[in-house]
């Protein structure tokens, strides 16, 4: 069984501790293709070192990178995006605590501060209706009948002058079909 990529590159590296560091050597000693990816290997990690880059660039590099980022966020003009041109992120849970936080906050205020009717009326204007002679109507008790002082007829004739359809039947007696 040959070795993984992993262990060949702590080989390399030199990582590897005992037992597995004279194992591996040995296994490459009998096996031509992981010497060969060991090789490959070499030559990769040969190319990433010449290629390496100077502390004093990286640092440069890092500065106008965050040069560009703070040019973006403050704008081109320098200064801070205003208030309703920020960009707001918030996750479910942030919102769901917000509005619980509201509703917690409405229900105290009720609570602490209560509902007066004073304290009402300057939040709801109220108006009183007066009463004369054109929207009141004096019933007295003759007048009143109930549904006992009406007929049959004149309900139904009632009902069919508002637009009602009215089946009637009676207890008792079978439908004719």
């Amino acid at each position: 069984m040959c070795i993984d990529e992993a262990l060949l590159s702590s080989y390399l590296d030199g990582e590897l501790e005992e037992p597995y560091l004279s194992q591996t050597a040995e296994h490459l000693a009998h096996c031509a293709a992981c010497r060969a990816r060991l090789e490959r290997l070499k030559g990769i990690s040969a190319i990433l070192a010449k290629d390496e880059l100077p502390q004093e660039e990286i640092d440069s590099a890092r500065e106008r990178g965050l040069e560009v980022l703070e040019r973006k966020l403050l704008g081109q003009e320098g200064r801070k995006p205003g208030f309703f041109r920020r960009r707001i992120e918030m996750g479910l849970g942030s919102m769901i605590t917000a509005a619980a936080g509201l509703v917690v906050v409405f229900i105290g205020g009720f609570v602490l501060f209560g509902t007066s009717p004073e304290q009402t009326s300057e939040i709801i204007p109220s108006y009183t209706v007066q009463a004369d002679s054109q929207n009141v109507r004096f019933v007295s008790d003759q007048e009143t009948r109930g549904l006992d002082g009406y007929s049959l007829e004149e309900i139904l004739s009632y009902l069919d002058s508002k637009g009602y359809n009215v089946d009637i039947s009676i207890k008792g007696i079978q439908p004719i079909e």
